[in-house]
């Protein structure tokens, strides 16, 4: 993944505040792949598919799984 960038006092999945780092890549099988790595270890992971369809995965710093979904195009 390319680094796009970094970012400042966000609130992040655990609800701290804090900064991170967010990567976004393009390839054959997914249209468009975003990660967001916050300060504290929470991450969230956005893929959206040539088809539409969309899939969230957020994650908490101690592991737990706070979202794991994927969304059909309508």
């Amino acid at each position: 993944m390319n680094a796009s960038g970094t970012f400042r006092e966000v609130k992040a999945p655990c609800g701290r505040w804090t900064d991170g780092a967010e990567y976004e890549d393009h390839d054959d099988e997914v249209f468009l792949s975003r990660l967001r790595i916050f300060g504290c270890g929470c991450r969230t992971i956005r893929h959206e598919y040539h088809d539409g369809a969309v899939s969230r995965t957020t994650t908490r710093h101690d592991g737990a799984v706070l979202v794991d979904e994927l969304v059909s195009a309508q």
